[in-house]
């Protein structure tokens, strides 16, 4: 099987035939790619480990942070 054309529906689903489903899984992965778009089989995300290295994770900061004086911080709230 080389190529497969996909139908998609009014509300933006592709129909992937049955057959194809059963090799890819239950999850994809839709990358982009110089000729187009690529649907692979994916893996299931652990939203646990993935937040557990999101708040361990140093944060990505440049310079030295800068300590505002209300009066500063209260201009940027009256421009918004």
């Amino acid at each position: 099987m080389g190529e497969v054309q996909l139908k998609m529906d009014s509300k933006g689903r592709l129909y992937i035939p049955q057959d194809i489903r059963e090799q890819i899984g239950d999850i994809v992965t839709l990358k982009k790619t110089k000729e187009g778009f690529l649907i692979a089989p994916g893996k299931p995300r652990n939203f646990m480990e993935e937040f557990r290295k999101v708040i361990t994770s140093e944060p990505p900061r440049k310079g030295k942070p800068e300590n505002w004086s209300p009066s500063k911080m209260k201009a940027v709230w009256s421009k918004a």
